[in-house]
C-alpha cells in the first residue's frame, strides 16, 4: 500500500531540487567557460527536463509544491557560494551529495508506480550525472558528456 504522505513529500521535493539543480548549474555556467561551461549546460538542461516531467506527476497527485522560485533562488545562491570552486572539487562534491538523492528518487519509484517512464527517468538521470561526474574526475570529460548527452535524448 503506498503511503500517500511520503509519496507526496518526495515527489514535490524532487520536483524542487530539480528545479534547484537547474538553476545551480545554469548560473554556474554563465560563470563558467570552454569544457566546463557546456558541461554545466547539459547537467541544467538534464535538471529542467526531469523537472518538467515530475510536474506533470505533481499535477497529476494534486500537491502543491510551493512557490518554483523560492526553489531557483536557493539554486542561484548556491551558484553563487560555488563561483569559485575548482571543478574537480565541484565535481568530487556533486559525487558525494548524490546518493542520498537517488536513494530518495529510487524509494519514490518503489512507493509510487515502478514502471513509471517518468519515475524510471528521474532515477536514470541522477545515475547519468554521477556518471558524468565520475568519468570527467577520471579525464574522461567527453565521455561524461556523451553520458548526459544519451540520457537527454532517451528522455
Amino acid at each position: 500500500m503506498v503511503d500517500v504522505g511520503e509519496y507526496d513529500h518526495l515527489l514535490v521535493g524532487a520536483y524542487r531540487g530539480e528545479l534547484l539543480g537547474a538553476a545551480l548549474f545554469g548560473a554556474m555556467a554563465d560563470a563558467r567557460t570552454g569544457d566546463e561551461h557546456e558541461s554545466l549546460l547539459a547537467l541544467q538542461r538534464v535538471e529542467a527536463t526531469t523537472a518538467t516531467r515530475l510536474r506533470t506527476l505533481v499535477d497529476a497527485a494534486g500537491v502543491d509544491a510551493g512557490d518554483d522560485q523560492s526553489a531557483i533562488d536557493d539554486g542561484l545562491r548556491l551558484a553563487e557560494a560555488t563561483r569559485d570552486q575548482d571543478w574537480s572539487t565541484f565535481l568530487s562534491t556533486l559525487r558525494e551529495a548524490l546518493p542520498p538523492f537517488l536513494a530518495s528518487f529510487e524509494r519514490l519509484q518503489a512507493i509510487g508506480a515502478p514502471d513509471d517512464p517518468v519515475l524510471t527517468n528521474v532515477v536514470a538521470h541522477e545515475r547519468a550525472i554521477d556518471r558524468f561526474a565520475e568519468l570527467t574526475l577520471q579525464g574522461q570529460g567527453n565521455e561524461g558528456l556523451a553520458v548526459l548527452e544519451a540520457h537527454l535524448a532517451g528522455s
